[in-house]
């Protein structure tokens, strides 16, 4: 029989004890709702970069992955990743978490393969348009002025359009429509276009120039070209980053 001072001090013990071992609250598994919600995001994702662009999209942030235990939204979304199958080639639904179906052996994952290498060569065209470009105003010394301008001019008209394909797939692209993004982008295109110009503009102010319009404009060839180049390693870089 426990005497009222036996049990007086069990109670302490007690309220140690829950004290110590705090009830836990919430499901076991609190990503497997959010796994359903986003079913079809991550099935179609060809990495895990993409769920989190999406989930940013939905609202995301990093104090709502919190809630999931994780640190962020990135690491959230490579759990997604992981544990949602990948969707069919012929746009048959992929399986639920509960229920995964076993991958055919004569099934690679080839839409994830040629996605990416779709986004590569993406990344590597407006390097590919600046080159060309240089090759053929190269060659047309002996044109007249005429044709020359309209080689120039349809070059960095295309040079332009590879950009915006390279910078609207992949790690590059913007994901909040924002005026500190639109900023960041204008501050980005002066800085490209002093680096390319920047020379000849301070050769003709030092002289007393420029003088418009007859004064032509002179890039500096090789930084354009390296500019071009570099978008390519700068994606790699920003998926390095994002992933880890």
């Amino acid at each position: 029989m426990t005497t009222p001072d036996g049990a007086a001090a069990q109670a302490p013990a007690q309220r140690k004890d829950a004290t110590a071992r705090p009830a836990r609250r919430g499901p076991a598994d609190p990503v497997r709702a959010l796994m359903h919600h986003h079913q079809n995001l991550c099935a179609h994702a060809v990495d895990a970069l993409e769920i989190a662009a999406g989930l940013e999209a939905y609202g995301v942030t990093d104090r709502t992955a919190a809630r999931f235990r994780h640190r962020d939204v990135f690491s959230l979304a490579e759990e997604l990743y992981a544990r949602v199958p990948r969707a069919e080639p012929d746009g048959a639904p992929a399986a639920t978490a509960e229920s995964p179906s076993t991958p055919s052996p004569g099934r690679p994952p080839a839409p994830a393969g040629r996605s990416r290498s779709v986004r590569g060569a993406l990344q590597l065209l407006p390097g590919a348009v600046c080159l060309a470009t240089v090759a053929a105003l190269a060659s047309s010394d002996e044109a007249t002025p005429l044709a020359r301008k309209a080689v120039g001019t349809a070059g960095v008209v295309l040079l332009a359009l590879a950009v915006r394909l390279a910078v609207r797939t992949g790690p590059l692209r913007l994901r909040h429509h924002e005026p500190r993004t639109r900023a960041a982008a204008l501050w980005i295109c002066w800085t490209a276009g002093y680096a390319v110009y920047g020379d000849w503009l301070l050769g003709q102010l030092l002289t007393g120039g420029p003088d418009l319009p007859a004064a032509a404009p002179r890039p500096a060839v090789a930084t354009a070209v390296a500019l071009a180049c570099a978008l390519a390693p700068a994606a790699g870089c920003a998926r390095w980053f994002a992933v880890r």
